[in-house]
C-alpha cells in the first residue's frame, strides 16, 4: 500500500489522509459539497468518491444520513474507509470498491435519494494520459464517462431523486446531451470562475430525474476578489 499524507480542514475536525503520490483531491469536492440540499434526505450515493473526502464533509455537517461511497480503485477505497473509520462515521459512511456499472440496488440497501460525483473530466483520448495509473483513471474517463454516470444513476436513484455534479464548464453540452438521454433535466446550474472577467472554469449542476421545472442559474463563484484574495464564500467552504 502507497505512503499516505494527512491534511486537515474544518478547525481539525476532519483529518483526511490520500496517497502522498496518487491522486489527491482539488478544490472542486469542497466547493460541490457546499451546494447540495439534504432537505429530506436519507441515502445519498457518491460515484467516485475517491479518499472519501465529500463523503466525511456531508457525513460531518449533516449526521442523519446515510452515505454509500462507490470507488473502482481499490487504495482509493481503503482510504476512504480508513477515513470514515478514523472519524468515528463508519456507521453513517459505507464505502464499496467496484466498477459503479456492476453495483445492485441491493449492494446499496435500496436505491438513493441523491446521487453526487466529482467524476472523470477528460475525454479519453484527449490530452496528455497521466503515467500514474491512479491520477489517470480519476482524470480521465477510462472507466467511467459522463454518458455511463447518468445511466447508471437513472438506475440507482428514486424517481424524483437529483444527481449533483461538478465539471469542466466547457464540456456543458456534453453533459446536457446525457441528461436527457437518460430522462434528467438540469434544476440548477451555477459557473465557477477564478476571478471576475475571466471564463468559467467549472460549472456545478444539479438535474433531477422526471421533473420538468424550470432551472435556476446563481450567480457566478468567485475564487479570487479584485485585489487576489480569496473570497469570503470560497474560504468559508472550507470551514464548519
Amino acid at each position: 500500500m502507497e505512503k499516505s499524507s494527512a491534511e486537515s480542514f474544518f478547525d481539525n475536525g476532519i483529518k483526511v489522509s490520500q496517497p502522498e503520490n496518487g491522486y489527491r483531491f482539488s478544490m472542486d469536492p469542497f466547493i460541490l459539497a457546499a451546494h447540495i440540499q439534504l432537505t429530506d434526505t436519507k441515502h445519498l450515493l457518491d460515484v467516485g468518491c475517491g479518499c472519501g473526502i465529500m463523503p466525511l464533509i456531508l457525513a460531518y455537517r449533516h449526521s442523519a444520513i446515510r452515505i454509500t461511497g462507490i470507488e473502482i480503485q481499490e487504495e482509493l477505497s481503503f482510504c476512504a474507509r480508513q477515513n470514515s473509520i478514523n472519524h468515528k462515521l463508519d456507521k453513517t459512511i459505507s464505502i464499496i470498491n467496484k466498477d459503479i456499472k456492476n453495483i445492485l440496488i441491493s449492494d446499496i440497501n435500496g436505491k438513493a435519494d441523491i446521487i453526487i460525483s466529482n467524476p472523470p473530466y477528460k475525454k479519453k483520448n484527449s490530452g496528455r494520459l497521466n503515467p500514474n495509473t491512479q491520477k489517470a483513471i480519476a482524470r480521465h474517463e477510462i472507466t467511467l464517462d459522463i454518458d455511463m454516470l447518468f445511466k447508471c444513476s437513472s438506475r440507482l436513484i428514486n424517481e424524483q431523486g437529483r444527481v449533483y455534479i461538478i465539471f469542466p464548464a466547457e464540456r456543458i453540452s456534453d453533459l446536457i446531451l446525457a441528461m436527457e438521454s437518460y430522462k434528467f433535466s438540469p434544476v440548477y446550474l451555477r459557473f465557477v470562475h477564478i476571478k471576475k472577467n475571466t471564463g468559467a472554469r467549472r460549472v456545478i449542476l444539479c438535474a433531477a430525474k422526471n421533473n420538468k421545472k424550470t432551472c435556476t442559474v446563481s450567480p457566478p463563484l468567485y475564487i479570487y476578489n479584485s485585489e487576489n484574495k480569496l473570497t469570503n464564500e470560497y474560504i468559508s467552504m472550507f470551514k464548519p
